[in-house]
């Protein structure tokens, strides 16, 4: 857990964790059903509850599985942090929690500092299909070793807590080289040292998360979603949430997830950002609209399932499924494309024909 996000607002915990939570829940029920053994792992677990006393992560997650028992009886739980009294906070919140003492694996502990040559260990071991949580305080401990190991086997996944504000300020410093250079890659690394210096503070933050999660996909993370945390006392990112997969059906799955904790412009499309003094939607333009021109020009003459138009072209946008529903619908209406609707079959809701994924769109 980062050091100073103990300072930020709890709401801003709170989503981090249930975004985290919710995502572990749909990916244990999937996986768990394919594999004989799941993993989570958490190398920055924390004391288990924030300074209020809120359950943090660790013991969300281990409510979800105690709930579940198909979950339950596969899951491998590892928890560490390099700190010994919060190993030990968590190890006693654990052992309280209602129905722990039926979990058939216990969670194990440990108290390693994050490195280098842990990654080596993790990366010589043979690991089911593992959900990594990567939560550190500041970015210390975190380095493409460890990204590569997290996702490299079948169905493994990786969620880093990316602490933008620390990463922005320390970027010039020579002090902290080497543990940048770790994350983002020396080449890289100096390439943004460079690039940066006279950039405006919103071009720089796009650039270095691009960069970021451009050195994730190289890892093997195919498919890279972040989702931004804004700092309620000023107006700037505190840190991100980066998911990182192989897989286009997780990256659909978190985005739905990360859907319900976003800021939404006026046509509904998520910016992928959580930010507690915003209440209402903002204007970003015309997207769905933008979104409507890419369609015809990505599916011209072509004949698609609904859910394949969503999952060959949802790869990089801020688009969910309901986004492409809607521009379908704006489609039509414009006699663009014939979706195989039976008129009969044609159900309103709230205003608007339903759509399923299995419908057949034909482009014009």
């Amino acid at each position: 857990m980062s050091e100073d996000f103990f300072e930020e607002p709890l709401e801003h915990s709170k989503v981090k964790s249930q975004i985290v939570a919710k995502y572990f829940d749909v990916w244990a029920n999937i996986i768990a059903g394919h594999a004989e053994q799941i993993a989570y792992v958490d190398l920055f677990a924390g004391q288990g509850y924030y300074d209020d006393g809120t359950e943090s992560t660790p013991l969300i997650i281990l409510k979800k599985a105690i709930e579940n028992p198909k979950i339950a009886q596969k899951l491998i739980i590892e928890f560490n942090d390099q700190k010994v009294q919060y190993v030990e906070s968590l190890r006693r919140a654990v052992n309280q929690l209602d129905g722990i003492a039926n979990l058939p694996k216990p969670p194990k502990f440990s108290c390693i500092k994050i490195s280098r040559e842990i990654a080596k260990q993790y990366g010589e071991t043979s690991l089911p299909p593992t959900l990594f949580f990567l939560d550190p305080w500041g970015y210390k401990g975190l380095s493409l070793d460890l990204i590569r190991v997290a996702v490299k086997n079948w169905a493994s996944e990786c969620l880093l807590f990316f602490n933008y504000k620390r990463i922005n300020m320390d970027l010039h410093k020579s002090s902290v080289d080497q543990n940048i250079n770790e994350l983002l890659g020396r080449q890289r690394a100096d390439k943004l040292r460079v690039e940066t210096k006279a950039m405006s503070p919103y071009k720089r933050e796009e650039t270095i998360l691009r960069e970021l999660c451009q050195a994730l996909e190289e890892m093997g993370g195919k498919y890279t979603l972040p989702f931004c945390f804004r700092d309620r006392r000023r107006d700037r990112t505190s840190h991100y949430l980066i998911y990182a997969t192989k897989h286009h059906l997780g990256y659909g799955l978190m985005k739905e997830i990360m859907n319900e904790y976003s800021i939404r412009d006026k046509d509904g499309v998520p910016t992928f950002s959580f930010d507690p003094k915003q209440q209402l939607t903002l204007n970003f333009g015309q997207p769905l609209r933008d979104l409507v021109e890419q369609l015809i020009q990505k599916f011209k003459g072509q004949k698609l399932k609904v859910r394949d138009i969503y999952e060959k072209h949802q790869r990089g946008t801020r688009f969910v499924k309901r986004n492409y529903k809607d521009a379908l619908r704006a489609l039509e209406r414009e006699d663009k494309i014939e979706i195989d609707l039976p008129f009969e079959e044609r159900r309103v809701i709230k205003g608007k024909v339903t759509l399923g994924d299995d419908r057949i769109v034909k482009f014009h």
